[in-house]
């Protein structure tokens, strides 16, 4: 068993600095390298106010986001989609994906991946426009 929290686990600090992440706080909470786990990868972030997560797949992990409080968009490759605090989002795996916090109050999701022990092993395409 192994227990995280974002009380014992340290936010990644590369990530406010990534190109198409700018703002964003991430925790990795169970993966591989913090836990063991080998096929799926579990974080909390948080989306400041008026921060996006650009548009993105992933050619090795489904993804699940759940809106554990606040709103914001579900970005895809066709029109935004609303999602509301309580909602989760399941995202196959190739599909196009990012998340928007277009409100002026912060938001925070949980993403589950499956099929992977890393980010990493996701694997990460930026959709160009």
């Amino acid at each position: 068993m192994f227990i995280a929290s974002r009380n014992n686990t340290t936010e990644d600090p590369t990530i406010p600095m990534r190109p198409g992440w700018e703002g964003m706080h991430v925790w990795w909470l169970i993966e591989r390298q913090h836990g063991g786990s080998e096929h799926a990868v579990f974080n909390v972030t948080v989306f400041p106010p008026n921060k996006a997560h650009e548009v993105h797949r992933h050619a090795h992990a489904e993804e699940f986001l759940y809106v554990l409080q606040g709103s914001g968009l579900h970005l895809t490759d066709g029109e935004p989609v609303r999602l509301q605090e309580g909602e989760v989002v399941f995202i196959p795996m190739n599909e196009w994906h990012g998340f928007a916090n277009d409100t002026d109050t912060p938001t925070t999701v949980i993403t589950v991946m499956g099929g992977v022990g890393s980010y990493q092993d996701a694997g990460y395409e930026v959709l160009l426009t």
